[in-house]
């Protein structure tokens, strides 16, 4: 093998390894966006129920 071939192929790994870095950042970056826009949400409170709760007058 010569040192063309050797040099060429550890370039094509180290790409390949670059690539698969930028990639898992970029990853991690869009998983925290999230994260980070979900606990930024408004703490949603439950529905009132229509008559659950209240007094009903039922006297005919």
């Amino acid at each position: 093998m010569d040192i063309n071939s050797m040099m060429s192929a550890q370039l094509a790994s180290l790409q390949q390894t670059l690539q698969m870095s930028i990639l898992d950042k970029s990853m991690n970056n869009g998983a925290a966006g999230v994260i980070e826009m979900m606990e930024d949400l408004p703490q949603q409170t439950a529905a009132a129920h229509p008559y659950k709760g209240q007094v009903i007058d039922v006297q005919a």
